[in-house]
């Protein structure tokens, strides 16, 4: 099965799935190197299978045959300090604009700002460009089976291993980003003391992020749980720059339509991603791990406790959007009130 997993990517786009090369270095012999371009996170099995051992017995270094961890450490880092370089640059931007408003001129109000526009807002952007310009390579299966409410067969049974454990590189690469933001979302966090709740958040999100690629699986379902589903949150992070607890205080009289806007496209999206699409991917998500934990799959054998580990991921995330729902539900009635007023 293994085999045929790696020998079914044989007629695909090289910058969409791993394919056999000849040419091809060992795993364990590759430089480390930045991940810069698309091309960096492509997949090339060695046409000997000796190396690829590695992937079962290493899986914690070379994930399902992607850039080792070391360069995704690398990488992650190099993300990591350019997101604080751009959320200073911002906040120079914002600071050279003070004089629209005198609420821009408090020092404090232009790093929330920054914040949410630089780091939070950007990072996610990027998250959902990459999930959205990928999704029918990766995930066209599970669009098409949405679109017809589950009552399409191209979500088999058989298939199921594949989605689990089969290598792509554009869901590496969005890893790779969401992992660099959950970093600084992390510190941005604790520095800013938002709560616990986004602490505990913040670390479901990070372990589902560096468990995806290291061991490795679920790359098919990744597209949606680190790119579509933030669509929502990345216009939240707009909206919060105008919340009186985590945002800037009075910004919501300078651009009151604004406030309004961003409002209505965060519910509208957030019932979409997270209360439509969420169930039902998550449905098919727990179905096809709970039968890759039985599978006899070599790759199988070093995950098994990283989708045990990433089931309670999702549901500890699932639940803490609840929480996210009922806080919605409050937020909405207390504005409602304040513009019947």
């Amino acid at each position: 099965m293994y085999h045929s997993i790696i020998g079914q990517n044989k007629n695909t786009s090289k910058n969409t799935m791993c394919r056999p090369n000849l040419n091809a270095k060992p795993l364990d012999q590759r430089p480390l190197r930045l991940l810069l371009t698309q091309e960096s996170f492509n997949s090339t099995f060695p046409a000997k299978d000796d190396s690829n051992k590695l992937l079962q017995h290493s899986a914690y270094r070379y994930g399902l045959g992607g850039p080792d961890s070391i360069s995704t450490i690398l990488t992650v880092s190099v993300k990591v300090l350019v997101l604080f370089a751009i959320e200073h640059i911002v906040r120079l931007v914002i600071q050279n604009y003070s004089h629209i408003d005198p609420i821009l001129n408090d020092e404090r109000n232009r790093h929330i700002m920054a914040r949410h526009l630089a780091v939070d807002f950007g990072s996610l952007a990027i998250c959902g460009y990459i999930a959205i310009k990928n999704r029918h390579t990766v995930c066209g299966e599970l669009i098409t089976h949405m679109r017809k409410w589950g009552k399409s067969d191209s979500m088999s049974e058989e298939d199921t291993e594949k989605r689990v454990f089969q290598y792509h590189p554009s869901s590496q690469r969005l890893m790779v980003w969401f992992f660099a933001y959950q970093v600084k979302n992390m510190y941005d966090t604790i520095y800013w003391n938002d709560g616990i709740e986004f602490v505990i958040h913040h670390i479901f999100a990070g372990a589902a992020a560096w468990g995806g690629m290291f061991p490795g699986c679920c790359h098919f379902y990744a597209l949606f749980y680190f790119g579509f589903s933030e669509v929502s949150t990345a216009i939240l992070c707009l909206l919060s720059n105008f919340d009186d607890k985590y945002g800037v205080v009075g910004l919501d009289h300078v651009f009151p339509k604004t406030k309004i806007v961003l409002g209505a496209l965060f519910v509208t999206s957030f019932i979409i991603c997270r209360c439509i699409m969420w169930p039902f991917v998550t449905h098919y998500f727990f179905k096809d791990t709970t039968k890759a934990l039985a599978s006899k799959n070599p790759l199988a054998a070093g995950r098994r406790n990283f989708l045990h580990l990433l089931r309670f991921c999702c549901v500890g995330l699932s639940l803490i959007q609840l929480v996210f729902v009922v806080m919605i539900i409050q937020t909405g009635k207390e504005e409602l009130a304040k513009l019947m007023s």
